[in-house]
């Protein structure tokens, strides 16, 4: 039977290791994902660590950790007093809600009482499983190499940087290592005084080796690397022009780097039924940086009940427009947080799953979409009421209808809007990075010389790149501009070709030269008709060729119209030619597809670093029989590992003991030692090895076999000798014998 000890200040500082290095391992989180505070994990890492060093006996730990659990939920989740059951009732009601959704893998309809609580209960268990193998098997290498690769994939394929956890976890991992084999060490040291001065000379060593090393690595000089980085030229973001490495067409929210070829993909994203063909807008941008679009800053709307909300004149009004009704179903592999409306939005409704809310942006007119509501755990309303918020946790709609409306664009009103810009439109859209080649305005002026008003400026340059002829629509010999030059200027003067990101930033910028407000929006064209339904409404395939870029003009007095530049598309913006004067009116530019017979209609974003809207690999889901049976086979599995949990720890001391015969003596017999311990019974707290050999029920030969092995021991420990290779031999044989003849 074991004695319960006090853990030793070593053990602890084992664990603060470890605590360290399972830090490194939620630190990404808040930056990768939208996950708001990290410590409530934290807090679960801590103290599943103090429980299982402070507590030897596992079964007595789980009450106390469950405990703990419940009340890390009450703190994070509820506002009613703990010692009521009010809360425990509703905890109870959504979990047992929610098993079946989490059979099916449908994590977004469920609760985020329920998320909450399997995610912390899955981290419990892994905090305890890991404490088991590396603190108290001293396993702890696998780990340190685990951390790092995890730390090195992070850094090396996504947004986040990494160099300081990848150091931060060598050095508590080489500590953890080091005390764990110091520990192990002294154990067999007899003198207290003696044991204690070894531990703390060696760790003191280790230190300074850390240190040492560390400083070096820091300051030493540093020479740039000879070969270019592999991972860079295989995602396609190097500076050379990377014409072979093809990437996928798609909708996605890092637009920070565009440019590069792509590949045609098919893939079906959503239907929509519509009685007007329009774009399907996600999201704009106004920060233009020299090689890509970012936003600036940005105000935030919570909408909680997003059926009853209504927009109203958010991008344009006092204009003509026709009504909208439409439905998106997404029946293809991908889906999206981010909500795609035709025109101007007015209201979003018949959306499943039905527990969304939405973060509106309201500068740049994107819907988020969140996944359900959370009560604010400080309350801010009047008289202590609990106020609500959208959840962080993202929410990918499968389906929802947007009543919207479209302008039909007076040429004259827009003719005569003038230049009269509001200042907080001139300060956004307006902007334009100091690194600008000049000859891009100048270009923007030669093109618009005979152009009197803003809109004249819009439609020459819009003309100058759908149909002058210089500038050919192209997805797959596409160069990337070199390192430091703009991408505007690459597009302009030297490649003349590219896509949809080239044409509609290239307009974007052009215009802004020119001291008209315009900015990048990004969603989807209006796709395939394929038939239509019972009350005469297009049915529309949009795929993942139509993700597609374009711009809005601001016009004062009417606020933001789109326009197309890319030659292969074709504007869905209604306009009505109702200008008055003797002078001919400005024409529709004709697209110039030059030799192109069959143009590639598919351009748009790359599926890379998406930081909201993952696509999934694949569209098959696993059936939840299968689920089931799996959880009954690793039941089963476990319950009966537990049954036999002495074989297999008998299992794996053999093996530990036959891997390496050329280990030391004394490690071997512990490995012996602790496997009569585990057939026959413990040793007693103060009790001796030979008061232990003569205290088991064993036949006499065992004994006598054991009692010579101890005896070779204590020589070996106490009189600081080795083994001749006669005694060895014999000590041996007699282990493998006490080892074949083990059974428990």
């Amino acid at each position: 039977m074991s004695v319960w000890k006090r853990p030793t200040i070593w053990q602890w500082v084992s664990a603060l290791f470890l605590f360290l290095m399972l830090r490194e391992w939620l630190l990404p989180l808040q930056e990768l994902t939208d996950t708001g505070v990290l410590w409530p994990f934290l807090v679960i890492v801590a103290g599943v660590l103090a429980i299982d060093v402070a507590v030897p006996y596992r079964w007595v730990t789980l009450p106390f950790k469950l405990l703990g659990l419940l009340w890390l939920l009450h703190a994070t989740l509820f506002d009613t007093p703990l010692f009521t059951t009010d809360w425990l009732a509703e905890l109870y009601r959504q979990i047992v809600h929610d098993i079946p959704l989490a059979l099916e893998q449908d994590w977004g309809a469920m609760s985020i009482l329920s998320r909450n609580a399997l995610f912390d209960a899955l981290l419990l268990v892994l905090i305890t499983m890991l404490t088991y193998l590396v603190l108290e098997q001293r396993q702890g290498l696998w780990f340190v190499f685990l951390t790092e690769l995890y730390l090195a994939v992070l850094d090396t394929f996504l947004p986040y940087d990494a160099s300081a956890g990848i150091v931060r976890t060598l050095i508590f991992g080489f500590l953890l290592l080091a005390v764990s084999h110091l520990m192990r060490m002294t154990s067999m040291a007899t003198v207290t005084e003696k044991r204690s001065r070894i531990l703390f000379g060696s760790l003191m060593a280790s230190l300074l080796v850390i240190l040492i090393s560390v400083g070096i690595g820091y300051a030493a000089p540093k020479k740039d690397a000879s070969w270019p980085d592999p991972i860079a030229f295989l995602m396609g973001s190097g500076t050379e022009a990377p014409t072979a490495v093809m990437k996928k067409v798609g909708y996605d929210n890092n637009d920070e780097m565009l440019g590069g070829p792509f590949m045609q993909d098919n893939t079906l994203v959503f239907m929509a039924t519509t009685n007007e063909h329009s774009y399907w807008r996600g999201d704009s941008k106004d920060v233009y940086t020299g090689v890509g679009w970012e936003k600036g800053d940005r105000e935030y709307e919570a909408i909680l009940d997003p059926q009853t909300y209504e927009w109203k004149n958010e991008l344009f009004h006092g204009l003509e427009t026709k009504k909208v009704e439409a439905t998106l179903e997404f029946k293809g592999p991908q889906q999206f947080a981010t909500v795609f409306y035709p025109g101007q939005l007015n209201k979003v409704s018949n959306y499943a799953p039905p527990n969304a809310t939405v973060v509106y942006d309201k500068m740049n007119q994107q819907l988020e979409v969140r996944a359900g509501k959370i009560n604010l755990i400080q309350p801010t309303g009047a008289n202590g009421r609990t106020e609500y918020g959208p959840n962080t946790m993202l929410l990918k709609l499968h389906r929802y209808k947007v009543d919207a409306e479209v302008p039909i664009v007076s040429e004259k009103a827009i003719m005569e809007a003038g230049t009269d810009y509001p200042d907080e439109i001139k300060e956004r859209y307006l902007q334009l990075p100091a690194t600008l080649p000049p000859r891009v305005k100048e270009l923007a002026q030669s093109v618009t010389k005979n152009a009197k008003t803003p809109y004249e400026k819009v439609r020459a340059i819009e003309n100058y790149l759908r149909a002058s002829g210089k500038y050919k629509y192209e997805t797959k010999d596409v160069p990337v501009a070199a390192e430091g030059q703009d991408f505007v200027d690459h597009f302009l003067f030297d490649s003349m070709r590219g896509y949809c990101d080239h044409f509609s930033t290239s307009m974007a910028v052009m215009l802004r030269s020119l001291d008209i407000p315009a900015r990048w929006v990004k969603g989807f064209a209006p796709g395939e008709r394929v038939g239509s339904d019972d009350q005469n409404r297009d049915i529309m395939e949009i795929r993942n060729k139509d993700a597609h870029s374009w711009v809005e003009v601001y016009f004062p007095g009417h606020g933001w119209i789109p326009f197309e530049a890319t030659s292969t598309f074709i504007s869905p913006v209604r306009f009505n030619y109702d200008l008055q004067t003797s002078q001919p009116q400005i024409p529709i530019p004709v697209p110039d597809l030059g030799n192109q017979t069959s143009p590639d209609r598919g351009d748009g974003r790359f599926n890379e670093l998406e930081e909201g809207d993952a696509i999934p690999g694949s569209s098959y889901s696993i059936p939840w029989q299968v689920n089931v049976g799996l959880a009954v086979v690793i039941a089963a599995a476990g319950f009966l590992a537990w049954r036999r949990r002495k074989d297999i720890q008998i299992w794996w001391l053999r093996r530990q003991i036959d891997q390496d015969k050329s280990n030391k003596y004394t490690d071997r017999f512990n490995l012996l030692l602790r496997m009569m311990e585990q057939v026959y019974t413990r040793r007693q707290s103060g009790e001796t090895l030979r008061e232990y050999a003569s205290r088991i029920t064993i036949p006499a030969d065992k004994r006598q076999d054991l009692r010579y092995l101890t005896e070779m021991y204590e020589r070996t420990v106490y009189g600081y000798k080795e083994l001749e290779q006669k005694a060895r031999s014999v000590a041996e044989q007699l282990i493998e014998r006490l080892i074949r003849q083990l059974k428990p």
